[in-house]
């Protein structure tokens, strides 16, 4: 949810622009500051935040993406196999070499369209060692067979950073790169012919293998998530999970999960991690005021109802932000996320009054996150 002032919204960050009397109410009763999700030196994007923010030194465990998005699909995962994260693209442009990266997710492509040209790149393209496998949309992951040695090898930019910008910056050339950079470029020569939709490229990111994120506590634990990503951190730690049905509107969603999440409160589970997607993806669509929109209905439907659903539970609750998203250019920041940490049993008057960015800033708290989970 966290962005940068938006020309588009008066020069202000969409958590300035939306209206947000529960989450202000609750900030007016909290400590606040900002946590350093994405530790220096570490890729910028979700499954670091998130797996931070869960406890985990993503230094020692993180292997990358693709594979627990491979995890999240229910694929069963080959300790002997390369993952890498691969999604259907538009690309604009006359050239394959002079192309630019229009869309990231080849404009949202169903999944009814997406799995035909996964299996077309499949006979056409990719051989023995590999398959390419849909998860969803314009989701795909590609196992590579035996090849865990290429780890730390090579490094593709991945696709919602570049929107916009010229591929051929971004195209490397050596010896092991080149053959999968070469993959990409026939993909495209691949998908020119027999397809109706606006998916006419591939592109490589997040390449990775198996991680270890086994759970050395004894919590209870559940992940409410619905992202594929989210949904492979917890079956690789082995928590439970709740999805939540996004087919009925993005109210009814809120609603929906606001009753999950009560429901998960007040049984066993001791530890909730409770993530929501659309800012995020109304960031890299480059949609500031739908995303304010989304943390007004947010606000709204669940996070005032879910407070008054607790009430009468013994918690500590931290929302934050995993990372930026800035919805002009749909990229990732790495400056350390907002956050709010509340406990209705503690007396706390925060003086900044109102939630956004430059308040957590103003501060002056900033922690990472093995200190919040300490305060937690």
């Amino acid at each position: 949810m966290a962005d940068r002032p938006q020309e588009k919204l008066d020069n202000k960050t969409p958590l300035e622009y939306a209206s947000l009397p529960n989450l202000d109410s609750l900030f007016s009763r909290s400590v606040c500051g900002c946590v350093q999700t994405i530790p220096d030196g570490e890729e910028a994007g979700s499954a670091v935040a998130n797996l931070n923010l869960l406890g985990f030194d993503t230094k020692k465990v993180y292997k990358g993406r693709a594979v627990i998005e491979a995890a999240g699909a229910d694929i069963p995962i080959d300790k002997d196999s390369l993952y890498i994260r691969c999604n259907f693209i538009t690309l604009s442009g006359e050239k394959y070499q002079t192309s630019k990266i229009e869309s990231y997710s080849a404009h949202e492509i169903e999944t009814v369209d997406s799995l035909p040209l996964t299996e077309k790149l499949n006979r056409e393209l990719f051989g023995a060692n590999f398959e390419l496998i849909n998860t969803g949309s314009f989701r795909n992951v590609l196992v590579c067979k035996n090849k865990t040695d290429l780890l730390g090898k090579m490094n593709f930019m991945p696709p919602h950073d570049i929107i916009g910008k010229d591929i051929a910056e971004y195209i490397v050339s050596d010896r092991i790169s080149a053959p999968y950079f070469d993959m990409m470029r026939k993909s495209y020569e691949v998908l020119k012919t027999d397809n109706e939709t606006k998916a006419n490229a591939i592109w490589f990111w997040g390449v990775s293998v198996c991680p270890d994120l086994s759970d050395q506590s004894d919590e209870n634990k559940i992940v409410l998530a619905e992202t594929i990503l989210m949904k492979g951190i917890a079956n690789l730690m082995g928590a439970d999970k709740k999805v939540t049905d996004e087919n009925n509107g993005f109210v009814q969603f809120l609603k929906d999960k606001k009753e999950a999440a009560i429901k998960a409160v007040t049984s066993d589970y001791e530890f909730l991690y409770i993530h929501i997607q659309a800012p995020d993806d109304l960031s890299h669509e480059l949609l500031p005021k739908e995303k304010a929109e989304a943390l007004t209905l947010i606000d709204e439907h669940f996070l005032g109802g879910f407070i008054e659903g607790i009430k009468d539970e013994d918690y500590s609750l931290v929302i934050a932000s995993d990372h930026y998203t800035f919805s002009d250019d749909g990229s990732h920041g790495r400056m350390p996320a907002p956050f709010i940490l509340y406990n209705p049993k503690r007396d706390v008057v925060n003086h900044f009054k109102v939630f956004n960015e430059a308040n957590c800033i103003k501060s002056g708290l900033r922690l990472t996150p093995t200190e919040l989970h300490g305060e937690l």
